[in-house]
């Protein structure tokens, strides 16, 4: 059992990994706000400058790093917020723990430029907005560190355990439930991996005696455009698709500027663990099925 901290527990992503990893680890989450989650919690603000109180209290052997800002349009607007909650935390981290402690830091596709696609770990980061910026910053404190660690980059698709928070698929399935006409962008590919997906893998990577401080591409093994994403979503929900209507990033001239090629090549994971990450078939089925149990 490993003693471990979650951080962005009030969040898709954190919420249901300090769930799952609870069963088998002593897992110690931390978010930004009031969560009701049968694990020890702590509200704590990552852009403190000190976090000896959050590592007191916690005392972990492993950090899992899943807290940022993700939303670029704000990220653009604060920039000082986004990098000192999405770059600077992980030198402060670093800075409040001894050697012994493990990281498994979440990054994003976004530290990649439009140019790539199905971009590799070898291949030059250069994101193209400030959220992509931030994370790379994360990145390079733990690439300069004498840790054991792993830096995943990914692109993940799921439902939020909490009711009130709404994300990209709930926010597909709600429009076309309230027939709302929404547009997904056809000039945009990416390769989603649903949160169950990726949390399983998490699991399997905690339970390495050590990771090699590397950095990995963990995403889905299929790239698709999100129009295309968005109506085999609903198609595969016996929802009407005819709601979901082809859109173009290159319209959005006041939203955060995004790389129109988010694809991630995932195969040096797979190699490396003897894994085999889901397609966009399976990815789609998964979602459907955790929407028919949560009764969407």
């Amino acid at each position: 059992m490993i003693r471990i901290l979650v951080t962005g527990a009030s969040g898709m992503l954190g919420s249901s990994l300090a769930l799952e990893l609870s069963r088998s680890h002593n897992v110690f989450a931390t978010g930004n706000s009031k969560m009701s989650l049968p694990v020890n919690y702590k509200i704590f603000d990552l852009s403190n400058e000190s976090y000896k109180e959050l590592i007191d209290w916690s005392r972990p052997e492993l950090i899992i790093h899943c807290a940022a800002i993700t939303n670029g349009n704000y990220c653009e607007e604060y920039p000082s917020e986004a990098f000192n909650v999405n770059g600077l935390s992980i030198y402060r981290f670093l800075q409040a723990t001894t050697s012994s402690v493990k990281f498994i830091y979440t990054s994003t596709d976004a530290v990649f430029p439009s140019s790539l696609h199905l971009a590799n770990e070898k291949d030059c980061t250069k994101p193209e907005n400030i959220y992509g910026k931030s994370k790379e910053l994360g990145e390079f404190f733990l690439l300069n560190s004498n840790r054991d660690y792993l830096i995943l980059r990914t692109t993940i698709v799921g439902l939020n355990a909490y009711s009130d928070k709404k994300g990209f698929i709930e926010w597909i399935i709600n429009s076309v439930k309230a027939k709302e006409t929404i547009s997904l962008f056809d000039d945009v590919l990416f390769t989603p991996i649903s949160i169950w997906d990726f949390i399983t893998e998490i699991n399997f990577l905690v339970d390495q005696n050590s990771y090699g401080s590397k950095i990995l591409n963990l995403a889905g093994g299929e790239a698709i455009t999100k129009y295309e994403f968005g109506k085999s979503l609903v198609q595969e929900l016996s929802l009407d698709a005819d709601y979901i209507k082809k859109g173009s990033i290159s319209k959005y001239t006041d939203r955060a500027k995004r790389s129109n090629d988010q694809s991630l090549d995932c195969s040096l994971y797979q190699k490396i663990f003897n894994r085999k990450l889901p397609n966009i078939r399976e990815t789609i089925t998964i979602i459907k099925n955790k929407t028919y149990e949560k009764k969407y």
